[in-house]
C-alpha cells in the first residue's frame, strides 16, 4: 500500500554524520524516503554515504534513492570519459573515501584506482548505475535538478534531469506536478542568499539542496498527499 508521506533529503556530498542527524526526524512506519541524488564529491565521507542509502534501500521497500550529476560523472569517470570535470568537481575527495592510496593520486594511477574501485565496490557501483532519474508520487515529482519547462515531461532527458538550472527556477511549470529538486544551492535561488527551502512563486517547486557541504543547512522536507509541506533542518556551523 503506497504511503501518503515522503520525507524528502536534499543534495548530501559526502556529508555523512549530518544525514544520521536528518535521518533521526523520518517517521520509517508512515513516510517514504526519497533522496535526490549527489550522495558523493566535494565532502568526506562519500562512501559512507552511498552504503548508508543502500542500507536503507535493502532494509526497507519505500527508499527510492534517485541518481544526482554527482553519480554520473564518477561513472564517466570509471569509464575514462570527462576525468577532469569529475576530478575538479570534488571526485578527489570520493576517492579518498574509498583508496587510501588516493593522496598520491595522479594520471597513472588512474587505471589501478579503477581497478581497485571494480573489485572492491562493485555492489556501490552497480547502485549508482541503476538510480533512476525520478519518481513520480501523486502530484509531486521527485528529480535530481529539474526538467527542462519548454518540453513534456515524457520527453526530457538525462541531461534535463540532472544538470538543468535555467530557465527551470524562473520558467513556467505547465507540467501539472510539484516539482521537488536538488542539484542547486537555495542560497542562489534567494534573491537574499537565504539558507531556506525555496518555494517557487507559482508554489509548484521546491528547492532543497541546501549546501551542505559548502557549510549550509542539510535540508528535508516532509510532504503529504493532502498537507502542506513542512521544512526540517540540520544546521552544521551549529552542530559543530
Amino acid at each position: 500500500m503506497q504511503k501518503q508521506k515522503a520525507f524528502v533529503i536534499g543534495d548530501l556530498h559526502g556529508c555523512y554524520d549530518e544525514l544520521q542527524q536528518l535521518l533521526e526526524h523520518w517517521n520509517r512506519d508512515e513516510e517514504m524516503l526519497v533522496f535526490l541524488g549527489d550522495y558523493i564529491d566535494r565532502g568526506p565521507k562519500s562512501l559512507q554515504v552511498v552504503q548508508c542509502v543502500m542500507k536503507l534501500q535493502n532494509q526497507y521497500d519505500d527508499v527510492i534513492a534517485l541518481k544526482g550529476n554527482h553519480e554520473d560523472m564518477f561513472l564517466d569517470w570509471m569509464n575514462s570519459e570527462q576525468v577532469e570535470r569529475f576530478l575538479r568537481n570534488g571526485g578527489v575527495q570520493t576517492l579518498d573515501s574509498m583508496i587510501e592510496q588516493s593522496e598520491t593520486f595522479d594520471e597513472g594511477s588512474y587505471t589501478a584506482f579503477r581497478a581497485i574501485i571494480e573489485e572492491e565496490f562493485d555492489e556501490e557501483l552497480r547502485f549508482m548505475k541503476q538510480l533512476p532519474h525520478f519518481h513520480e508520487w501523486g502530484d509531486y515529482f521527485f528529480v535530481h535538478a529539474g526538467i527542462d519547462v519548454n518540453k513534456e515531461l515524457a520527453d526530457q532527458t538525462k541531461e534535463d534531469y540532472l544538470w538543468v538550472r535555467e530557465p527551470f527556477h524562473a520558467g513556467c511549470n505547465r507540467s501539472g506536478k510539484t516539482i521537488i529538486f536538488g542539484h542547486t544551492p537555495v542560497q542562489r535561488l534567494h534573491e537574499d542568499e537565504r539558507d531556506e527551502a525555496w518555494f517557487s512563486e507559482c508554489e509548484t517547486k521546491i528547492g532543497i539542496d541546501g549546501g551542505a557541504v559548502f557549510g549550509g543547512p542539510l535540508i528535508g522536507l516532509k510532504v503529504a498527499l493532502d498537507g502542506e509541506p513542512e521544512v526540517i533542518v540540520v544546521n552544521i556551523e551549529d552542530e559543530v
